[in-house]
């Protein structure tokens, strides 16, 4: 793991250590999530797709969803979700977004989920430069 992972798992686990209001719904502390490298790689690809192809979106280039993603890189899931973000550089200024809006939020915090992958992506040609991708996911 990378600086950056560690710093993006620190703060994930730390968000759900305590429990957390997300828009209407209280969500109670969540148990630690583990990091997985098939989600990490799934997360890096999708926003590199996204930079380098100027776009923001859950959808990818080919039409994938984010759980066609993970499927077809190996990881056999009983459940899976995706935060994306564009703009922010640091994952303090990402994470306090995420944390912000009530879905993103959600996902952070669900105890469905027990692994996770996460990725930043820059390319200073593309609108947004700096692309987010997290994925949330539960072996089967």
């Amino acid at each position: 793991m990378s600086d950056i992972d560690r710093d993006m798992l620190d703060q994930i686990n730390l968000a759900r250590s305590t429990a957390r209001q997300c828009g209407a719904q209280l969500f109670p502390a969540a148990p630690p999530l583990v990091w997985n490298c098939t989600l990490a790689q799934v997360a890096l690809d999708h926003s590199r797709d996204m930079g380098d192809h100027n776009f923001f979106s859950h959808t990818g280039s080919d039409g994938l969803s984010p759980s066609q993603r993970v499927t077809n890189a190996g990881y056999l899931w009983r459940a899976t979700g995706e935060n994306i973000a564009a703009g922010p550089d640091t994952v303090s200024e990402v994470m306090k977004g995420w944390l912000l809006s009530p879905g993103h939020c959600a996902n952070i915090m669900k105890n469905t989920y027990t692994e996770v992958g996460a990725a930043r992506y820059r390319n200073d040609r593309s609108d947004y430069r700096v692309y987010w991708t997290q994925e949330f996911a539960t072996p089967r």
